[in-house]
């Protein structure tokens, strides 16, 4: 059987970042920064990770699409209300902390939770923690899934998963370092420091 030990996140160095990446869509037009040294995935979802090297793992999704009807404000309750359930719905789930706001026109659901990871793969029977952030603006709902080992790994990523998190909006973060937003022609992956 293979070693699951993992160094103490005191055995860790510090996490420390050199700067960040506009991950951007410029289909649903969201966009997020994530730290320089991490990978971003295309796909859907698109999938955002620390370099190989890093001492925990960790993996953070993150995905846009539209729906058939528009989001009001007065969704935010019955939205957070089924996210909750379909949490609840994993057997392992422990839901931690859960909040749903609307600012304006925006919803805004954020829940953490643990659970034990399915019984086959790498993470077989391993508890986990996830933090979900979804947003909805008309028919856009952004959904970013942040998640590590529930051993130490998640709150030595916290700092990390907090800038992805803080960082999500509904506007081009490339604008911000060049004046023009939703270009194609900019990378993809617009560095911003």
């Amino acid at each position: 059987m293979p070693d699951r030990t993992l160094p103490s996140v005191n055995d860790a160095p510090r996490l420390s970042f050199t700067g960040f990446i506009a991950w951007r869509d410029l289909v649903n037009h969201v966009s997020l920064l994530y730290p320089r040294e991490w990978h971003a995935t295309d796909g859907v979802p698109a999938q955002l990770t620390p370099p190989p090297f890093a001492p925990h793992r960790a993996v953070v999704s993150v995905e846009a699409r539209r729906l058939p009807t528009n989001v009001e404000p007065d969704d935010a309750i019955i939205l957070q209300e089924g996210l909750e359930a379909g949490v609840r719905s994993i057997p392992s789930a422990h839901i931690e902390r859960s909040i749903g706001d609307s600012v304006g026109a925006m919803v805004d659901l954020e829940l953490e939770h643990s659970y034990v990871a399915d019984p086959v793969g790498d993470s077989a029977g391993l508890k986990w923690k996830r933090w979900l952030r979804v947003m909805y603006l008309k028919d856009i709902q952004f959904t970013i899934s942040a998640e590590a080992e529930d051993n130490g790994d998640f709150e030595y990523w916290r700092p990390a998963f907090l800038s992805i998190m803080r960082t999500a909006q509904f506007a081009d973060w490339a604008a911000q370092a060049t004046g023009r937003s939703w270009e194609a022609e900019l990378s993809q992956d617009q560095e911003l420091g």
